[in-house]
């Protein structure tokens, strides 16, 4: 995840950039950069790739040399492809230094492209995505093709979703960008002479009060003081201009309602910042720097043991499963509130992980405080790496999903479902329980998660179709299986949460020891169905449940073609490996109950007796 800003004016763009970049360092701050096109026509870039210090360095160097120009683009980088420094710092230049480019996103096929570049004679600079889009929109503008028109070509080659902004000499008067799929935005605005585009509405309220949002399939170009919106094939578009109500939290919401269905929305980019810095797509490695244990202590593990409280503790079922299928070793997960008092049996060649968004969570923190006392190893998923979790565990793994304000977490639990699946693989990795060519196939599949939760939200319609029909009833049932058990958990928990209706996860198994009583025309059933290995037991549940009389809701992959006829409405996902499944039944689950809240007239971001963390027993 990374942030972006683009200006077009009458005065000098560097401070201007610099600024924007400030705006938006909270979504990247490892790398800097800026490219400028000059009074000479020619593109002058400077960047910084120093951790923390890189903005403020990037400040002082362009200060040093006096750079000018009315026409610019900046980013501000979190490391996906390659380490950090001032190669993989964007923005890329093509060879011939005729076009500059900054990008958020992954690209998928990246080693493809790569490769078809090298073969081609072209000499890569940088370990980055990002480096290939420079070359084929240059080589697109080297045979007479618009600067917006060699950027829709270059993204027509790329798998992935992905923002690009682009200046070039050939049109020195302009920055074009463009969004395809979910993974970031980028909002646009102008005054009465300068034009500007970020990544973030907060970057935009000291120069406009009005903005438009770019869409998915769709082109932007700015020049002084003026926008024009094309989709992919030229046409011009009327973009919607929304108000940015000169506040900063009305501004953090964006085009969005609340800040529930933003972060929801989110939720590609925090998978994004999640894999940053852990998955190389060029080596097909994936690294944990920050557990510095040794390959002999990891080896002397022989129980993990994982504690949570709600969403996080659902979150931990998630990894103990992955933990136990990838890495062998033994796993559960437990909820805090009962493991800080229960005197477990722990030692030191357990490891505890403890999940906690806030690092605050009062049981988790005791649950912590115990293993500590019993020598155990701890690790602390979190996002506030400032916490007392953070203090408390061995060694954290920031989740980097970027502050959630809605008190029902959503992309909280994504990106610390992904740093678990990462840490699975680690695991299993230095154990030699998985070999270097397993290890490269589950990164290949990890990068294309982002693109995979992407596509699932773009489904919504379904779930609101489904949502209006659930919003008649009292009770619901949640079947889940597996690593789907804890997905239907959480969903019945959002249901809770968000629409105020009695919802109960349970383990599909598990019906016929108390739940086949409840079953019946008044209580409806959402079952999580992918195809994997435990489908045809899923089949078998939901026939119980038909016998019945009860209505069934089923999430179901893209490929099968047996639940519609059997179920009341299906919910579709794309086809995956069955490790990423419930990544994306995860995402219809929290929709459902957005949704349902909606139709009930509830709060999304406030909803009743509940409050973000919970800071006391």
């Amino acid at each position: 995840m990374c942030g972006l800003f683009a200006y077009v004016g009458s005065v000098n763009a560097v401070p201007i950039l610099l600024d924007g970049l400030r705006s938006v360092e909270y979504r990247g701050y490892d790398s800097a950069g800026i490219s400028v096109i000059t009074e000479s026509g020619s593109i002058e870039t400077r960047k910084r790739g120093d951790h923390k210090a890189s903005l403020n360095n990037l400040h002082s160097a362009v200060t040093d040399d006096q750079l000018f120009g009315l026409v610019g683009i900046g980013h501000t980088r979190w490391a996906t492809h390659g380490v950090v420094n001032h190669a993989n710092s964007h923005p890329h230049s093509s060879v011939d230094g005729s076009i500059s480019i900054a990008h958020n996103g992954i690209i998928e096929n990246f080693l493809d492209i790569r490769d078809e570049l090298l073969d081609s004679g072209v000499e890569l600079s940088s370990e980055t995505d990002s480096e290939v889009i420079a070359h084929l929109a240059g080589n697109y503008l080297a045979t007479g093709h618009s600067l917006r028109d060699s950027l829709v070509k270059t993204v027509g080659q790329l798998k992935g979703n992905m923002v690009v902004i682009a200046v070039a000499t050939s049109e020195p008067s302009k920055v074009v960008g463009l969004r395809l799929g979910n993974a970031g935005g980028i909002v646009v605005g102008k005054n009465e002479d300068s034009a500007f585009m970020a990544s973030d509405t907060v970057a935009l309220l000291s120069h406009t009060a009005e903005v438009v949002y770019l869409e998915s399939g769709q082109v932007v170009e700015i020049e002084s003081g003026s926008f024009r919106l094309f989709d992919f094939n030229g046409k011009p578009i009327e973009g919607k201009s929304v108000k940015t109500d000169q506040s900063f939290r009305a501004a953090q919401k964006g085009k969005y309602p609340d800040f529930m269905s933003k972060e929801i929305a989110e939720q590609p980019e925090a998978i994004q910042r999640a894999i940053a810095g852990r998955v190389n797509l060029v080596s097909g490695e994936l690294e944990m720097p920050e557990i510095t244990l040794s390959a002999n202590q990891i080896r002397s593990i022989d129980r993990v043991l994982i504690t949570g409280m709600g969403t996080s503790l659902h979150a931990g079922m998630f990894g103990a499963s992955m933990i136990e299928s990838l890495a062998r070793i033994p796993a559960s997960a437990e909820n805090s509130s009962e493991l800080r008092y229960r005197n477990p049996v722990i030692g030191s060649n357990t490891l505890i992980i403890a999940v906690t968004q806030s690092g605050e969570t009062a049981d988790t923190l005791a649950a912590m405080e115990y293993a500590s006392q019993q020598g155990s190893c701890q690790i602390a998923v979190l996002e506030q790496e400032g916490s007392q979790a953070a203090r408390i565990a061995d060694f954290t793994l920031p989740i980097h999903a970027g502050q959630e304000i809605g008190v029902a977490s959503t992309k909280t639990m994504i990106a610390s479902m992904t740093t678990l699946l990462e840490l699975s693989i680690f695991l299993a990795r230095v154990r030699s329980v998985i070999d270097v060519d397993r290890v490269k196939q589950l990164v290949e599949q990890i990068s294309t998660l982002p693109s995979l939760v992407a596509s699932t939200l773009d489904r919504n319609g379904e779930t609101s179709d489904v949502a209006k029909h659930l919003a008649k009833f009292t009770d619901l049932l949640y079947l889940g299986r597996g690593s789907q058990l804890p997905i239907a958990l959480e969903g019945a928990l959002k249901m809770k949460e968000l629409a105020y209706i009695h919802a109960e996860g349970y383990p599909a198994g598990e019906m016929k020891h108390g739940v086949n009583a409840l079953l019946g025309a008044d209580m409806p059933t959402v079952v999580c169905a992918p195809n994997n290995h435990l489908y045809e037991k899923m089949l078998s549940n939901i026939s119980e449940v038909k016998a019945r009389g009860g209505e069934v809701m089923a999430i179901v992959s893209d490929s099968d073609d047996t639940l519609e006829r059997i179920v009341d409405q299906v919910i579709r996902i794309p086809d995956c490996s069955e490790f990423l499944q419930p990544f994306l039944t995860l995402v219809p689950l929290q929709l459902l109950a957005y949704t349902t809240a909606l139709e009930l007239g509830r709060d999304p971001d406030q909803p009743r007796n509940l409050a973000k963390t919970v800071t006391v027993e």
